[in-house]
């Protein structure tokens, strides 16, 4: 069974299931999400959240969010959604990097 976590974002309020134990070929299509939104400077804001977002579907393993379809995943509201992105982001680096929390720089 994989990790659940708690979504904090109250538009999106429920679980997430993230894959846990992460296979490799799971964790190479992450990695390639975040390459990607890195490749190019001329890139929307959409275009870089689109490649986040496919590194993350990678290595979700159920989505039990309110609110939220990841085959259809929402551009808006723009503030629940970044904050959604972000949340799962730094989760996903605390699993992969076997932390309970990411030290700030």
């Amino acid at each position: 069974m994989g990790k659940q976590i708690i979504s904090p974002v109250k538009k999106f309020s429920g679980s997430v299931i993230l894959k846990d134990p992460l296979p490799y070929p799971d964790f190479i299509a992450w990695e390639k999400g975040f390459i990607s939104a890195d490749e190019k400077t001329d890139k929307t804001h959409g275009e870089i959240e689109t490649s986040l977002w496919s590194g993350v579907l990678a290595v979700v393993e159920k989505w039990e969010l309110k609110d939220f379809d990841p085959e259809n995943i929402p551009a808006t509201p723009r503030v629940a959604i970044l904050d959604l992105l972000a949340w799962i982001v730094r989760e996903v680096g605390k699993m992969i990097n076997g932390v309970e929390d990411i030290p700030k720089e």
